[in-house]
């Protein structure tokens, strides 16, 4: 484990939240992500499916978790690899009941063999069986996965039952963060920013743009993060323009801007940033415009984020205030706006959301228009991107509602085109 060990009273808060809304005699059922392979023998990097790490803090593969009240009481039980000799002589150390009890703060923990005769006599005796499935609705995906597979069987076999998808009770627990889980979001964006002074202060004309990851990651690592919460975006020249350019493979040109969209994620929990920077260290006179115009609008979305607002709110303010930008730039004409087309003139140059919650996953649980309330965390990034002229400017902070409004959790971190320049040049 590369971070402190969490807390075990969190797993426990967060298993009685959902506890608290699931109606009597329910079940329900959480699997580990599987491994993906990768090729040959080989398999990708593992990490664990959000659900069952914010109830188990578990991040071993193979894990599976009940949730049970059918006999009126809140149980939880764990299953876990037997870490037999032959396995852990090939894959290294496997956690033992005892450990897992430590970490989990559940008492009652098997190994997987005895999976399927415990949880057949708990659904036998349950009037209401739930599954885990992830239904974030971006994800495309023609995997069969554990959970949709193990869904459909339940939906098959028990038609006597009411048996329903989890991930409404999962979201509606997860989209409000307890302090534990602020303080490690805290942490991976404090360790996103020192990643940023180290890179801005190493960039020079010539370099690569994966010369620039490399910095990241090293800072990523020795403090101790999981590695990258998103593969980075480090785009440079025309690529600023592209919303999702991963490639980082082109020159870092001189006169060029550098956009990198980019975020830790320590103890399974995400940041998110993006920052636009010359590679010579000053902006021309068009691209501080723009940058200019970028930083005014997220400055004023940034003060608008409060209780009892949403996010499709500030979309709709975002939108209007970039098109008033783009007219100030003279990229749009007031003839432009008029024009009635598929999409508002301002979408050529202006085409995502402001903003998206962030937690156990960067694109995190949490719809549009869900109310924000206090300890909810979400993205402010608004943007403009001219391929004419190849500027992109995105900026973007990981957000903290409060009490108050909001806690920007990463404004230690140089913003705005003067701070930039000041940074780069001392």
């Amino acid at each position: 484990m590369r971070y402190s060990r969490i807390p075990t009273t969190l797993f426990e808060k967060n298993r009685e939240k959902i506890f608290a809304k699931l109606p009597a005699s329910s079940s329900a059922i959480i699997f580990a992500n599987p491994q993906m392979p990768r090729n040959g023998d080989l398999f990708f990097p593992y990490r664990q499916n959000s659900d069952l790490f914010y109830v188990t803090g578990i991040t071993q593969e193979k894990s599976i978790v009940i949730l049970t009240n059918y006999k009126s009481e809140n149980k939880a039980i764990l299953f876990i690899l037997n870490p037999r000799p032959e396995l852990e002589q090939w894959e290294g150390k496997k956690l033992r009941i005892e450990e897992a009890k430590e970490i989990s703060g559940i008492a009652e923990i098997h190994y997987v063999e005895e999976f399927q005769d415990i949880w057949e006599e708990i659904a036998c005796n349950s009037d209401h069986l739930y599954y885990g499935q992830n239904c974030n609705p971006r994800l495309k995906t023609e995997l069969n996965l554990p959970d949709k597979i193990f869904g459909e069987q339940l939906q098959s076999k028990w038609t006597n039952k009411d048996v329903a998808c989890l991930s409404p009770i999962l979201t509606a627990c997860r989209i409000v963060k307890e302090p534990e889980e602020i303080e490690l979001i805290k942490k991976a964006c404090s360790i996103t920013s020192e990643a940023f002074y180290e890179i801005a202060k190493a960039t020079r004309a010539g370099m690569y743009e994966y010369e620039l990851e490399a910095i990241m990651s090293n800072v990523f690592l020795r403090n101790g993060a999981n590695g990258h919460a998103f593969d980075p975006i480090i785009a440079n020249g025309r690529n600023t323009c592209y919303l999702h350019y991963v490639k980082n493979d082109q020159i870092l040109q001189d006169g060029n801007l550098i956009l990198m969209d980019f975020g830790s994620e320590y103890a399974n929990y995400s940041s998110d940033c993006t920052r636009v920077f010359p590679v010579n260290g000053t902006f021309t006179k068009r691209q501080k415009e723009i940058h200019t115009a970028v930083y005014k609008v997220f400055t004023t979305i940034k003060n608008e984020i409060a209780p009892g607002k949403t996010i499709s709110e500030l979309q709709k303010l975002t939108c209007r205030l970039i098109q008033e930008e783009l007219l100030s730039l003279g990229i749009l004409s007031k003839q432009d706006i008029e024009v009635r087309g598929e999409h508002p003139a301002y979408f050529k140059y202006y085409m995502h959301g402001v903003s998206h919650f962030i937690g156990l996953d960067t694109h995190d649980v949490g719809e549009k228009d869900e109310i924000l309330k206090p300890g909810m965390v979400l993205s402010c990034e608004p943007g403009i991107y001219t391929f004419d002229e190849e500027i992109g400017i995105r900026l973007e902070d990981t957000m903290l509602v409060t009490q108050e409004g909001c806690q920007d959790l990463m404004d230690n971190l140089p913003m705005s085109a003067e701070e930039i320049e000041e940074l780069m040049n001392s």
